[in-house]
């Protein structure tokens, strides 16, 4: 019976070895005496284990079984079984601390030397399935450890989104699987239109200073063969590469970086396609992933060979890796399409009115800025609002559309400049130069019929007054119509004018022909008399559904989690702390705390972005001050315009070249 494991015999009977000649050539054990069990240095520092049964008698074992039993629990590796030379009925040996399961047999002295040896083969082979088994479950074991340890990798990998850091992790990681000392990470660029172009050096292990270079994907290089073919290498040590290899080892990297490449295992990460993505470089194998070594180190016995177990562990790590990468692929190339998709938005909506060009960029940097000051604020009531990286881009992107929802609005009423329009106005101005004509023609008939009676007697004064008439009339109708035209610019409409307003409509105008011709219309003087801005009711109804068509709009986005709150953001732009905002009437902590810090950004960039039809750009001086009335009537966040003030967030549009 042959064993990987040492096998014994302690006997403390001499005429054993005669009796089990039977089993010489199948049992290969080692006959020693019960003493030199005791002294045996061969069994005591065995670093493997040993199979050893005893075949003693019941007396031997009741004087030397405390020696025995200690013997056996200083050396664990030593399975031990007892097949005991005694009377079928002998009790004795309960009393010996020995487990019941470490009896194998207990034998009479008259035995048969073939019954004997049948006891020992079966007992060898007892000990030889406990060995087994353990081997398996040493197997089972460190293969679940291994799994694991792939499975926790593919996860980790799955869920880093950072490229960087995404290539270091998968460069650790294989590294950790094979106790790699050192290693490289390269990967496969292509062209625009899809083809192989090189091999690009991305990161290695070491802390070296050194730059992504481009290696050509051919067969002159070891990261070059493997890409190119596919194939995986290991080698044992590249300063002895084979005569008839196609590769070759640069030494210069061990030059410049003090270090002593030995072993090295180098395994393309290939994708769902098994098109090569990249190329694991893994330096030098030792038995400690922890231990430090020396250059001198590198150069003895502490480098290992990979082994092939090694090598299928890794190529594990590459395959998750290659899908990791080819993910993250997708998702940039996802993310710049979804850029320009914002992007182009944006530029829809600033588009139908050039007037807010880059209100919308400016709004997101704004947002974003007041968002990260916010995050790193180490006191005052926002010290533990923190965003994450993710919350962050949700921010952005909710800044960058929160007006998308004006495609909706009538051109006419979105760049409304004056209350009414250019033609109206202009209708205006033609009716009363008709009634200073239709004045005019007036008075040159009273000129006829001053004539007709009176000929020329006294005309000259007659003419004189009816000039002067003529001139007190224009300049009452041009009077009337300055009026008209200051009340039609959208800032606060002055009471005076209001009153005068209401006169002017009061009047009306009987023409040459007899006909009653109001000075202004109802539907003239209802937007004359706008207190404020532009818009009438309605038309400022219009412009506030902007939020509502946003809303509605963003939310049939199918948004990734990370970006489910855009809608929400954008919607709230408009709300107020005390309630008086819309569309919702939202007040207080009802509104998101990042609608809070878009408001701020808003109504900045609006007061002092360049001068506009309907408004003029104020200082930033000025700006501040009036966001400072808006947080003191409760319409925004008093806290977070403190933190906008004294961050001076705004500074970020020079920095970004949007200059005021």
């Amino acid at each position: 019976m042959e064993s990987k494991f040492k096998q014994y015999i302690v006997t403390d009977s001499a005429t054993l070895a005669g009796r089990l000649s039977i089993l010489r050539t199948k049992i290969q054990a080692e006959l020693i005496d019960l003493n030199d069990f005791f002294e045996s240095a061969e069994i005591r520092d065995t670093p493997q284990f040993v199979n050893t049964l005893f075949y003693i008698s019941s007396k031997a074992l009741e004087s030397e079984h405390i020696k025995i039993r200690e013997q056996l629990k200083n050396n664990p590796l030593i399975l031990a079984r007892f097949i005991l030379n005694a009377d079928l009925g002998y009790e004795g040996y309960k009393n010996t601390e020995i487990e019941d399961d470490l009896i194998f047999g207990i034998l009479p002295e008259i035995t048969t030397d073939l019954h004997l040896s049948k006891t020992f083969a079966n007992g060898f082979l007892h000990l030889h399935m406990i060995t087994d088994q353990f081997d398996l479950l040493h197997k089972i074991n460190t293969a679940k450890y291994e799994i694991n340890r792939l499975t926790r990798i593919g996860i980790s990998l799955a869920n880093e989104k950072d490229f960087d850091k995404l290539l270091r992790e998968i460069l650790y990681s294989a590294r950790e699987i094979c106790n790699a000392d050192s290693g490289s990470l390269y990967l496969v660029e292509q062209d625009d239109i899809g083809f192989v172009r090189n091999l690009r050096f991305k990161i290695s292990a070491l802390s070296i200073d050194t730059e992504e270079f481009i290696l050509p994907i051919n067969k002159s290089s070891i990261a070059g063969y493997v890409a190119e073919t596919g194939k995986v290498l290991n080698i044992q040590d590249v300063y002895d590469l084979p005569e008839n290899a196609e590769f070759s080892f640069n030494r210069n990297f061990d030059i410049l970086s003090n270090y002593h490449t030995k072993s090295m295992l180098v395994v393309p990460m290939k994708g769902h396609r098994g098109d090569v993505v990249g190329v694991l470089q893994l330096i030098n194998r030792k038995r400690n992933f922890n231990q430090k070594l020396t250059v001198e180190q590198m150069k003895g016995e502490e480098i290992q060979p990979f082994d092939d177990y090694s090598a299928q562990l890794v190529l594990g790590v590459a395959g998750q890796a290659a899908v990791a990468i080819q993910n993250n692929y997708l998702l940039r190339e996802i993310e710049t399409l979804f850029e320009g998709f914002v992007t182009a938005s944006v530029n829809a909506i600033e588009a139908r009115d050039p007037t807010t060009s880059g209100h919308s960029f400016r709004v997101a940097l704004l947002t974003v800025g007041l968002a990260e000051t916010l995050d790193r604020a180490d006191s005052g009531k926002y010290k533990d609002t923190k965003f994450s990286k993710e919350q962050i881009k949700e921010i952005r992107y909710a800044s960058l559309l929160h007006d998308f929802g004006k495609v909706g609005v009538r051109e006419k009423v979105l760049v409304k400049a004056k209350k009414l329009e250019d033609l109206e106005i202009g209708l205006i101005d033609w009716r009363f130069r008709y009634l200073k004509k239709d004045f005019e023609s007036k008075l040159n008939l009273r000129k006829v019929e001053y004539l007709k009676k009176h000929g020329p007697t006294g005309y000259s004064d007659f003419e004189k007054a009816i000039e002067f008439e003529f001139n007190e009339e224009c300049k009452r109708l041009t009077s009337m119509f300055q009026i008209i035209s200051q009340s039609n610019e959208p800032s606060i409409l002055e009471e005076a004018n209001s009153q005068f307003l209401e006169e002017i409509a009061k009047m009306q105008y009987i023409t040459t022909e007899g006909e009653n011709l109001d000075l202004i219309s109802a539907y003239e003087f209802g937007f004359l008399t706008i207190k404020k801005g532009s818009l009438d009711f309605e038309e400022r109804k219009e412009i506030e559904s902007h939020v509502e068509h946003t809303f509605q709009f963003l939310s049939k986005i199918p948004w990734t989690n990370d970006l489910k709150m855009v809608p929400t953001i954008a919607h709230a732009h408009h709300e107020k702390l005390n309630g008086t905002g819309y569309p919702r009437g939202l007040s207080g902590e009802d509104i998101p705390v990042q609608s809070r810090i878009m408001t701020i950004s808003d109504i900045f960039d609006a007061l002092t972005d360049q001068d506009r039809p309907y408004k003029k750009a104020v200082p930033v001086d000025r700006a501040l001050d009036i966001l400072e009335m808006e947080a003191k009537e409760n319409h925004l966040d008093g806290d977070l315009l403190k933190v906008f003030v004294e961050s001076k967030v705004w500074e970020k549009l020079n920095h970004q070249g949007h200059i005021k």
